[in-house]
């Protein structure tokens, strides 16, 4: 009976991690758009930036105007680490599961 229980825990603690990993794709694009907001000419000015991909336009970074190069660097590893703190817990906590229900 405990075998059975373990294997279950197992599975729907799988299920949920596949349920935060699918709400995490589905919330890139939003969190990506909220980004780019931050990096524009009228907030940080990050280098490189291209306002939809026109770097003409009067949004893309501007050389003349100020830069926050740390806020910048922060923002472009702003979305890799979330994806890897969603990650490694989801994962820890299938181990977790696993060895509290009688070890691997």
């Amino acid at each position: 009976m405990l075998d059975n229980n373990r294997g279950q825990m197992i599975m729907i603690n799988l299920l949920f991690l596949l349920m935060t990993v699918a709400v995490l794709v589905a919330l890139i694009p939003a969190l990506n758009a909220i980004l780019n907001i931050a990096q524009q000419s009228d907030n940080l000015n990050c280098s490189g930036y291209s306002y939809n991909g026109d770097a003409n336009d009067s949004l893309s970074w501007n050389r003349s105007l100020p830069s926050n190069t740390l806020a910048c660097l922060a923002i472009d590893l702003y979305l890799p680490y979330i994806v890897l703190a969603v990650l490694i817990g989801g994962v820890s906590r299938l181990i977790a599961s696993r060895m509290e229900f009688g070890g691997i």
